[in-house]
């Protein structure tokens, strides 16, 4: 019943909803500790924005359009037991991002069993989802939510092997996981609530993370990504897409980039997709490179200034992506700036310019964000 009346709502009503339920978690404190060594902690993750978008090939008579985002985060551990969760509520969808349970078999190595953030996605599983952990508004377009504009499967449902281990004054991370992907479908603009786990059939994939860190106790890394996954395209098979294939085989392979050398700050990545149709009488194989640079220099200790180039090849000529989402930017500049007024508090202001499959657009936009407590 929830989902039929939030989704009957217009999004300013969404709005305001979102945004009381962030005024009301502002005050809230959930940090526990006892003798026992339980530990456990709520922390939320707040955003609103508003942007503006000039199309450059045809007019748009689009408004303003505004949202707003609280993201709850829970961690708990007892022992080696872990426990992690997060939620998101926006204006225009919900959706439970991670609910997993960790057992941590030696220190610093963890197995985890649930829903989780892809392993191969760089920008995803470094940045987790709240706005204010990120520089920028936007995320990357490769590392978009298949529900906002992305094209590749950015969480996993199944098993995730982590472990991070010294070499020297160096060391190494390996992240491995085992489970379903979402599947892709055609967005319906009715529906607000995310399913967990998408409709049709799914097979088990992999997804891999290979990390050296130059210091061990530092957050600077470099390394290789992997992942493959069979897809059911029925749903978009039944609207006359991908023409009628009904399987499609995805296999990832990228590199990246993560540093912070005080004040400066580097996130590079690139990621080379193979696509395999299947389904017909003729398998049809393409594929398509994405990647993107992101430089950051701080200031003062409270203002950062960002500078954000994203590129494709083959990504236009890509009938996956025409299916999946007409809307990916294929190239896109962006600049902006980000403002920490205050403790856990910032605003951010941000103008891009983008290429997508069917247009060219500029976009400014602005976001305060916030992580309480």
């Amino acid at each position: 019943m929830a989902r039929r009346i939030f989704a009957k709502w217009a999004p300013t009503q969404r709005i305001l909803i979102v945004v009381l339920l962030a005024a009301a978690l502002v005050p809230m404190r959930l940090l526990a500790s006892d003798e026992s060594g339980d530990d456990s902690s709520l922390l939320a993750f707040l955003s609103a924005r508003g942007s503006e978008r000039f199309d450059a090939d045809r007019p748009s008579v689009r408004p303003a359009h505004g949202a707003a985002i609280a993201d709850l985060l829970y961690t708990y551990s007892r022992d080696r037991l872990r426990l992690l969760a997060e939620g998101a509520v926006a204006t225009d969808d919900a959706e439970i991002d991670r609910l997993q349970v960790g057992w941590e078999p030696v220190p610093n190595t963890l197995v985890w069993l649930g829903k989780f953030h892809e392993p191969a996605s760089s920008w995803n599983f470094g940045h987790d989802h709240g706005h204010y952990l990120q520089t920028a508004i936007s995320s990357p377009a490769i590392e978009k939510w298949a529900d906002d504009a992305g094209v590749l499967p950015e969480n996993i449902t199944g098993v995730l092997f982590d472990s991070r281990r010294p070499m020297g004054s160096a060391g190494v991370q390996v992240s491995l996981a085992a489970g379903a992907a979402p599947n892709p479908v055609r967005k319906d603009d009715r529906s607000y609530w995310v399913r967990p786990i998408s409709r049709g059939s799914h097979q088990v994939g992999w997804s891999a993370r290979l990390a050296l860190l130059p210091d061990y106790v530092s957050s600077n890394s470099f390394g290789l990504l992997g992942a493959k996954y069979t897809l059911d395209a029925d749903d978009l098979a039944a609207h006359g897409l991908l023409g009628g294939a009904r399987d499609v085989d995805e296999t990832v392979y990228g590199a990246y980039i993560d540093g912070d050398w005080n004040p400066w700050s580097l996130h590079v990545a690139v990621y080379h997709v193979d696509l395999s149709q299947r389904g017909t009488e003729a398998t049809r194989n393409e594929s398509f490179v994405a990647g993107y640079a992101q430089l950051e220099r701080r200031f003062a200790d409270r203002y950062t200034a960002f500078f954000r180039r994203e590129d494709s090849a083959r990504a236009q000529e890509c009938s996956y992506i025409q299916a999946v989402q007409s809307h990916f930017a294929v190239r896109r500049s962006l600049i902006g700036v980000r403002w920490d007024f205050f403790r856990h508090q910032a605003i951010t202001l941000e103008a891009s310019r983008t290429t997508t499959l069917s247009n060219r657009f500029t976009r400014i936009s602005l976001q305060w964000s916030a992580v309480v407590p």
